[in-house]
């Protein structure tokens, strides 16, 4: 298995002293966090920030220094799992990499899921005891999991094992901010470590955003090839080619510095697409597969 992130530099003998850890808590029940701070006093967390709204929570992970969030999926009637995500992917706060724990109110699978896709270390349901979040911090903060990247999935490794057949993923081992502080690191070399691990994450998306356009391109051609084509599956369809190929675009101009005349130009005739499906022809999709060949061809190999 590739690993082109490097490894954080840590010493195993190190002590790591917890005091030092600086913790965010977003839980609108006073009780829970209550729980919550017992919970971190007692492995040696002093250091804890409180946010019982939406809003607090939004502006804590985006101005805050924190190396832990603690945090519930749902505030004020808010999916919560939206903040990691854009944590995760570098559009919020000051460090992706930060150790998360997200708490569940309900097994219910499709908020499981969208907690999951979110990119938390670990999940917790609602009620636990104070042990079971401390055992899982000991854990996180000896052994926390490699981050894998997707074209929409940016986070530590869900999978057991790959999937019979599957491809193994490219496994990330980042800085980890607990371990890091807890260690007494210097900022400076902290920065270092995330900065290296931020380069190799994006090149990575970068590959697997190029690898979706071809695929969706390839399943348009199939779908009207095979007359299955509809104005709404075309209209999923380049929906979904216009969020990877903008975000594509971005990344490429700011990570690897290129021109983005192709992509753009792809993105155009997405929208101009997207704007009237019913209208979309063979002969449309085709160009599309065309321009989206090109632009895999370019970049996932890299």
């Amino acid at each position: 298995m590739a690993e082109l992130a490097p490894r954080f530099p840590t010493t195993p003998a190190q002590a790591i002293d917890l005091s030092r850890v600086k913790a965010l808590v977003c839980e609108p029940s006073g009780l829970l966090r209550q729980g919550i701070r017992l919970a971190l006093n007692n492995i040696g967390i002093r250091t804890i920030s409180e946010a019982n709204t939406f809003l607090a929570a939004h502006k804590a992970c985006e101005e805050g220094d924190h190396d832990f969030l603690i945090v519930n999926q749902e505030i004020e009637a808010n999916d919560a799992s939206y903040l990691l995500r854009q944590m995760r992917a570098g559009n919020l706060g000051r460090d992706p990499f930060i150790v998360t724990v997200m708490l569940l109110a309900s097994r219910d699978e499709p908020k499981v899921r969208a907690a999951m896709d979110s990119g938390p270390d670990d999940l917790l349901l609602i009620p636990f005891a104070p042990d079971q979040l401390m055992n899982r911090l000991k854990v996180l903060v000896e052994r926390r999991k490699p981050f894998v990247v997707t074209h929409d999935y940016i986070g530590p490794d869900r999978r057991a094992a790959p999937r019979p057949g599957a491809t193994s993923a490219t496994q990330f081992h980042v800085p980890n901010p607990m371990r890091a502080r807890g260690q007494g690191v210097t900022p400076e070399r902290y920065l270092k470590a995330k900065q290296d691990s931020l380069a190799a994450i994006a090149v990575e998306r970068i590959k697997r955003l190029a690898a979706t356009i071809e695929w969706e391109c390839n399943a348009l051609t199939i779908c009207h090839r095979e007359s299955r084509a509809t104005p709404e599956t075309n209209f999923r369809s380049l929906v979904k080619l216009d969020s990877v190929a903008d975000e594509m675009s971005t990344r490429v101009q700011k990570t690897l510095g290129h021109t983005t005349d192709t992509i753009d130009g792809f993105l155009l005739d997405v929208r101009k697409l997207k704007n009237n499906p019913s209208i979309m022809t063979y002969s449309d999709v085709e160009s599309l597969s065309m321009i989206g060949r090109k632009i895999a061809s370019t970049y996932t190999s890299r």
